[in-house]
């Protein structure tokens, strides 16, 4: 069985962002992402994000639009008195 992983790249270039900002998503595990390195203690890291991952990543960056300000109602003016 073969699971479709994403690198940083291919997620870049959906996001329309550069790879680096993509590194440093997944430095601050904002998204999460596996390192595929044979060597993890001072090799360079290979990193695989699965589609789970990036979909959580995108449902947590997206906006939710505001709510309708609440209209008050004007207080009706108060009629003054005149003395003179």
């Amino acid at each position: 069985m073969l699971i479709t992983t994403y690198q940083p790249k291919e997620v870049a270039a959906r996001l329309g962002c550069k790879t680096d900002k993509i590194l440093a998503w997944i430095a601050s595990r904002e998204l999460v992402a596996v390192n595929c390195a044979t060597n993890r203690n001072g090799g360079k890291p290979r990193w695989r994000i699965t589609p789970e991952a990036l979909a959580d990543f995108e449902r947590s960056r997206t906006t939710q639009p505001k709510p309708a300000p609440i209209r008050r109602k004007k207080r009706a003016a108060t009629p003054t008195k005149s003395y003179f």
